[in-house]
């Protein structure tokens, strides 16, 4: 399942030394968001749940000129807790091959920056 981690730089940068990351919620596509959104196709929503973990991230940047960050990750079935109207929570940490892509939040942009799991950690100085 394709889930979206809005986290700070610090959390980064801590996800990247340790490899693996305990996480409290993730934006993802469960029964309810899906129900509400049925009239969205399936990029319709991952763009939606994007932008939602996009606004969370730009809450939990330092200063105003900082990015706001977003981890897209596959999780398996099994990490799933609880699933709420937008989000899940796991039952287990999740680890850093299962990051995918990172997606910046800027404020006053509407899209997102994408940049490849394999870029992350040479542009994350840039995104203090």
């Amino acid at each position: 399942m394709r889930t979206y981690l809005p986290l700070s730089h610090k959390q980064l940068e801590s996800f990247l030394e340790a490899k693996t990351l305990d996480a409290d919620i993730l934006y993802a596509q469960t029964a309810l968001f899906q129900e509400e959104n049925h009239d969205c196709d399936e990029e319709e929503m991952e763009y939606l749940l994007s932008a939602l973990a996009g606004e969370k991230a730009l809450d939990l940047c330092l200063t105003q000129s900082a990015p706001g960050i977003v981890l897209a990750l596959d999780i398996t079935p099994e990490q799933i807790g609880e699933a709420f109207a937008d989000h899940i929570t796991l039952t287990s940490a999740i680890l850093w091959q299962q990051v995918q892509c990172a997606l910046l939040a800027y404020r006053g942009e509407e899209e997102l920056a994408w940049f490849a799991q394999e870029e992350i950690q040479q542009h994350l100085n840039e995104w203090k």
